[in-house]
């Protein structure tokens, strides 16, 4: 989950690291080399930066522009799923009637697995970095990111959450697969896994990011030594930032 970059001298070089936004034991398999390089470099830059994200209340920027969500289904539909939430997830669906189903679905993938950890990791190594004094960005920019979640077609975030409702275990199972890819450390099926399960997003979701994360690394990393930590499905495939950065002629190899 763990690579270093760079163009000439391997000893002068920046790191990239698969994270995961979870609290699960297994989320927290490569923590410790993950400190350990950060511990060496001068900036630490996360998929955005979470200092301007606590900013916003997430919520607000994922409110139906009109109706309820409740209006995309019969009662008696949207009352079954009211069960289901409640048992299986522990969410009042009540309490979100005026948001999108994107963030509702967010919610339900957050709450799937046991929490092991107080945070989820990507956080933690976060809160990690600022500790140790480092210079803190982001390889996407806040609006940018809003952006793209918020076109997302209003039909595909109603499929995924229909399908979360109707098969709670197949949800569970497909995270907890993930989950022990990314503890074993199998970044290319944990890559063709997440590819498979985004369909006609995966543009949208992962090669496009791919292009805008890996030129803001490039620049990033120009200043000073860098340790970046972006979601682990974006590193690898032939659209991956690191084919990215071997075309753009940095050198790469994983660190064990």
């Amino acid at each position: 989950m763990l690579w270093k970059f760079y163009k000439n001298d391997p000893d002068v070089c920046h790191y990239v690291f698969g994270t995961m936004h979870l609290a699960t034991e297994a989320a927290y398999a490569h923590v410790d080399i993950a400190k350990k390089y950060i511990q060496l470099s001068s900036i630490y830059a996360a998929e955005l930066d979470l200092n301007e994200q606590a900013k916003h209340n997430m919520e607000q920027y994922f409110m139906l522009e009109s109706g309820t969500f409740s209006d995309f289904f019969t009662s008696k539909r949207f009352q079954k799923y009211v069960k289901v939430a409640k048992k299986a997830f522990n969410i009042d669906l009540m309490q979100y009637n005026l948001c999108t189903p994107f963030f509702i679905n967010t919610l339900i993938a957050e709450k799937n697995l046991e929490k092991t950890f107080s945070e989820a990791l990507d956080h933690y190594l976060w809160n990690f970095a600022i500790a140790e004094g480092k210079d803190m960005r982001g390889v996407e920019s806040f609006d940018d990111q809003v952006r793209i979640l918020k076109s997302i077609p209003l039909e595909t975030q109603l499929k995924t959450f229909k399908d979360s409702m109707s098969n709670v275990a197949s949800l569970r199972k497909k995270l907890e697969n993930l989950n022990e890819m990314y503890k074993n450390g199998d970044m290319k099926q944990l890559y063709l896994s997440t590819k498979k399960s985004m369909g006609k997003l995966r543009k949208l979701m992962i090669y496009d990011r791919n292009i805008v994360m890996s030129n803001r690394m490039i620049a990033i990393s120009q200043e000073k030594p860098s340790f970046f930590a972006v979601g682990a499905a974006h590193l690898p495939g032939p659209k991956g930032i690191l084919t990215l950065l071997k075309k753009q002629g940095f050198r790469i190899a994983p660190v064990k």
